[in-house]
């Protein structure tokens, strides 16, 4: 008779509960990138609780990686069965995901992907091809012989999956495709974008190098940049950046930022809860890779993006 029973009435019948645990960076702002996939893990909640979903989050400091460790070591006490992580720092993720594979503990990655380990799904953008689209779209739109500043707004970049990822695919563009054009490539990482003195270098490269045309933020900071080149009165540099937020989008409409490259952040959190949802209550297989779109944002259509 092709029967199959329905595991959400018998979950309800069972009043089992179920503990998820989220662990994502710290909004640095009201307005942070990092809100975004909170409004749609709050969207999932809604939709599961009722058959006996709880969560607990844990937030981690992007400027120290010790705060990821000590919030995982939380996580691991309090035993979820399922986890949603932003590998933020590579390092201690993998310190962290051996832990949860030894003791069985099914998670779900956001944002971010770490190839090489057992996740259950990973759900973000595919950063090695957002840092490839970034180097094309700054091929259309400088000149020969021009010089790029690839700008890291962040503390020990290379412990950064995503960011590391982003660089690569946009190194890879020119060397692979791109050989003949004499484009120099230079790459400054800043640790702390408010600082004043790193404030200050960045503006020394651009009044000492007037062969830049382009600039890749590398992170959703684009703002911090936009802020400088407005002191500086600088016209005439594409900027590229990641992630529609409001202080970004300020500078799109100034058109100081050129495009943003933008990943659906809400999208992600709502379906990262929605795939250990399926995982352990429905007893659903989940797709272990799940890109989303990589959306170009430029001011003539962002009133009309959603």
């Amino acid at each position: 008779m092709e029967y199959e029973p329905n595991m959400l009435a018998s979950t309800l019948a069972s009043k089992k509960t179920f503990s998820f645990a989220l662990l994502f960076p710290e909004p640095t702002s009201p307005e942070a990138y990092w809100n975004k996939p909170m409004v749609g893990v709050r969207k999932a909640f809604q939709e599961i609780q009722q058959y006996g979903v709880n969560i607990s989050i844990h937030l981690f400091k992007q400027s120290d990686s010790n705060t990821f460790s000590k919030e995982a070591e939380n996580i691991l006490q309090s035993n979820p069965e399922g986890v949603v992580l932003a590998p933020f720092f590579s390092r201690e993720s993998k310190d962290f995901i051996f832990e949860l594979k030894k003791r069985e503990i099914p998670y779900v990655f956001i944002d971010s992907n770490i190839q090489e380990c057992d996740k259950l799904s990973y759900i973000g953008q595919d950063s090695f091809q957002s840092g490839t689209l970034a180097a094309r779209l700054l091929d259309y739109s400088i000149p020969e012989n021009a010089s790029i500043l690839i700008l890291h707004f962040a503390k020990e970049r290379d412990n950064m999956n995503h960011l590391v990822q982003r660089e690569k695919g946009f190194y890879e563009y020119f060397s692979a495709n791109k050989p003949e054009r004499n484009i120099r490539l230079i790459t400054m990482e800043i640790a702390d974008p408010t600082d004043l003195e790193s404030q200050e270098r960045i503006k020394t490269i651009l009044e000492h190098s007037s062969d830049i045309q382009g600039i890749f933020v590398t992170n959703s900071q684009v703002y911090y940049l936009g802020r400088i080149l407005e002191q500086l009165n600088k016209s005439g540099i594409r900027v590229i950046g990641h992630d529609l937020i409001n202080e970004n989008i300020s500078f799109l409409r100034k058109g100081i930022v050129d495009f943003l490259i933008c990943q659906r952040p809400e999208e992600q959190g709502y379906r990262a809860i929605l795939a250990l949802f399926e995982h352990l209550v429905l007893r659903k297989e989940v797709n272990n890779e799940n890109y989303t779109s990589i959306d170009i944002i430029t001011k003539e259509n962002l009133d009309y993006y959603k």
